[in-house]
């Protein structure tokens, strides 16, 4: 399979051509790194999660629309071993991120802007336009993944690969409180009439954090990328299927990814809606975001150096058991008490996930010779996005059909949710099981 030409020209830019990255320049790259990262995470959490979803329900989405957008999107992913294969022929990474990245901040903003324009005209076509432009832009987000982490992997040196990430999480982290609990309760301030002009703003700036964490990002030198033998797109795509080595991986990833977005593809409309966060975004900022990340702040750089000195198998193990128990605090909030249970199932999810996440992007990565990574982190996302869209396509449909069914066990009301909390939870818990055929050789 050739590459077009005019693709070729997209991806180079303006044709600058790769360089050799010196061993001084390190530090500056990663603190660049570090900055933009905290930049680029900001701009995720404020256009998604809490802020979305009450921004979504105000227009008039329901529950199996935010099942099918949570499917379609990722469904998205299978665009990575695409971007993957593009990357590996034309042996740029840069300029395919970044046109992919920004086109995907700007379609965002494009759904959230038609949603509140249509509205007014028909809340159907504005739930239909909303969805359809976020999907768009996750579909270019995907583009943007495979790039990004094969120049990532192409810069930091393996042996300290865990320890700066783990203490690029923390300082992420610490930027993230100091942004978001202070706009939380700016938008509790709004209140009432207000509440839709501050989503708004929060957007907007959101979208302007975004764009220049891209901006600078892109000064980041890029490295050449190590020669390696073309191969046609079908034998690539099996490397790592038939790679006895990562198919555990696979496996794994493909359960517990179902597992997570079977509750957790539904949570945030659950917490906001039901648990009373959309009156108390700043509880909601608290207990959601600054939690988890003082956990990050705290345990980043302690897991990270325990990656690089352990191995990647015992922290994906530990790491998941924390994170699987994240669902049984769901269970237990309610409404008087959520900002209790909320947070402390935040605080001990936290730690599991940046555990989890930080070992499986560096066996993801490492796992095999860095030509590989762009197509190895395809695969692993496209199989992980498949099975987590199916989950939350399921989610959704099943939390439609559930919409008016109420019961009570002792005392305690149960709703839709619920089952899905308790069938995550279920499901998350089976798949660690996995983790034991999985190849340590990120060490």
């Amino acid at each position: 399979m050739r590459v077009p030409s005019f693709i070729k020209s997209i991806v180079n830019g303006s044709g600058e051509q790769t360089r050799i990255v010196y061993a001084w320049e390190l530090p500056s790259i990663m603190r660049k790194h570090i900055v933009t990262g905290a930049m680029g995470s900001t701009y995720f959490i404020l256009l998604s999660g809490m802020y979305l979803v009450a921004f979504g329900n105000d227009i008039g989405m329901k529950y199996w629309q935010w099942g099918l957008l949570a499917w379609a999107s990722s469904f998205a992913q299978v665009l990575q071993l695409a971007s993957a294969y593009v990357v590996r022929r034309v042996g740029y990474r840069r300029s395919l991120w970044f046109a992919a990245a920004m086109a995907g901040r700007v379609l965002r903003g494009a759904g959230i802007l038609a949603g509140f324009v249509l509205f007014r005209v028909s809340p159907g076509v504005a739930s239909a336009s909303f969805m359809g432009l976020l999907v768009l832009g996750n579909c270019f987000d995907a583009i943007a993944t495979p790039p990004w982490l094969s120049w990532l992997a192409s810069i930091i040196p393996k042996e300290e690969h865990g320890r700066f990430m783990g203490r690029r999480s923390a300082w992420i982290a610490l930027a993230n409180v100091c942004a978001v609990v202070p706009i939380g309760y700016g938008v509790d301030r709004a209140g009432g009439n207000g509440m839709m002009a501050a989503l708004l703003t929060v957007f907007g700036f959101a979208l302007v954090l975004g764009i220049v964490d891209l901006l600078i990002h892109r000064t980041i030198p890029e490295p050449q990328m190590q020669e390696a033998r073309v191969m046609r797109l079908r034998l690539e795509l099996a490397l790592p299927l038939v790679d006895r080595a990562f198919r555990p991986w696979l496996t794994f990833n493909a359960l517990w990814t179902f597992g997570m977005t079977l509750g957790g593809s539904m949570a945030t409309i659950y917490f906001v809606e039901n648990l009373g966060i959309r009156r108390n975004f700043f509880g909601g900022s608290v207990v959601l975001l600054l939690v988890p990340m003082v956990g990050t702040m705290l345990m980043g750089r302690w897991v990270g150096t325990m990656v690089d000195r352990h191995g990647v198998k015992p922290t994906l193990m530990w790491g998941h058991w924390l994170w699987a128990t994240l669902p049984l605090f769901w269970i237990a909030a309610t409404p008087s008490t959520a900002m209790v249970w909320l947070g402390a199932g935040a605080f001990v999810a936290g730690l599991g996930s940046e555990a989890a996440l930080n070992a499986s992007n560096k066996l993801i990565t490492r796992v095999r010779a860095p030509d590989r990574v762009p197509m190895y982190t395809a695969v692993s996302s496209c199989v992980g996005s498949l099975s987590g869209g199916l989950g939350a396509l399921i989610a959704g449909l099943s939390l439609h059909g559930l919409e008016h069914v109420s019961f009570t066990v002792g005392g305690i009301s149960i709703v839709g949710f619920h089952v899905l909390f308790v069938a995550s939870f279920i499901m998350r818990t089976s798949s660690i099981l996995a983790i034991r055929r999985i190849q340590d050789r990120g060490r």
